[in-house]
Formats: C-alpha cells, structure tokens, sequence
C-alpha cells in the first residue's frame, strides 16, 4: 500500500482536516502529516506554534500515532516554491500528495501522484475564518474536535487574538 502526505498549517487543526486525515488511514499504509510553516507562530497567519499545532494532532490521532499508521514533522518555509518542493521530494519518502490547495498541487504537478480533496464547507471550516471567529469573540468551537477546543483554551492565547487586527 502507498505512503500518503498531508501537508497543512493547521492553524488550528479543525474538523475538515479531521476528515482529510480519517479517510486517508482508510486508503494508505501509513500517512504522514507535515505542518507547514513550521517555524512560525504568533502572527495572524500562524497564531500557534509547531509544538501547539503537533499537540491538537496528537490529542485526536494519539491512537494511530501509536500504532505507527501516522507520523507528525514539520515543514519549514523556503525561498522558492521550488526550494520549498525538492527538499520535501527529497528528504521524505512517500508515494501520493493529499491536497485540497491549488498551490500544493501545482508544486507537486507532474512530480508526484496527487489526491486532490473537495473543499468541505470550505466559506466556515477554515483555519481562517475559525481565527477570525476567536478574535471576535465568536462560537468557534463546533469547528474543531472537542480535545482541541479545550487545547486552545488551555493555553489561553484571548490576549493574542484581542491584539490580531482582522
């Protein structure tokens, strides 16, 4: 069975990554999960950091985790999409890239097999749009799993998202 990549900046990790992830354990060997711009963090963009965003992974996935069906590494920024795209080529090994970004799948065009995921409900269930429902004090929450919601709330950035100008 082929190895899976998923690569996201799951800034947080919501409901539709979820998904992504669950039906890729069904159809691969193993999935391997890269949080992308990983040396980022409180910025707008990037609230949480590499360590915040492997701990909402491992809290939902802690099981498959264990069983070696998933494995968690960061992904760092480079100077060129290119750059960015050989050293991922390069240093992992994996058969199949899971996308739902234009972006991802036009870095990967040509150089490897892509499954290319529909957006689910993709105008509320955003890394986006679910920060912007913090900042203003809306119910965010049912956009993420429940061991992620009491994460965020436990390392309490209110004051990081009262300071993000929207």
């Amino acid at each position: 069975m082929p190895i899976a990549l998923f690569i996201g900046r799951f800034q947080p990790l919501h409901k539709g990554h979820i998904k992504v992830i669950e039906g890729a354990l069904k159809k691969y060997e193993k999935v391997l999960i890269g949080i992308g711009s990983s040396k980022k963090s409180r910025e707008e963009r990037n609230p949480f950091s590499y360590e915040e965003r492997k701990n909402m992974l491992e809290l939902v996935f802690s099981k498959e985790i264990k069983e070696n069906k998933i494995e968690i590494f960061g992904i760092e920024d480079r100077e060129s999409d290119e750059e960015w795209t050989n050293e991922i080529i390069n240093k992992i090994n994996f058969d199949v890239i899971i996308t739902g970004s234009d972006w991802v799948e036009k870095c990967f065009e040509n150089r490897k097999q892509i499954e290319k995921i529909e957006e689910i409900e993709a105008k509320i269930l955003s890394g986006t749009n679910i920060r912007k429902m913090m900042k203003e004090g809306e119910e965010w929450e049912k956009w993420v799993d429940e061991r992620v919601a009491k994460y965020i709330k436990k390392i309490a950035l209110k004051e990081f998202f009262n300071n993000l100008k929207v």
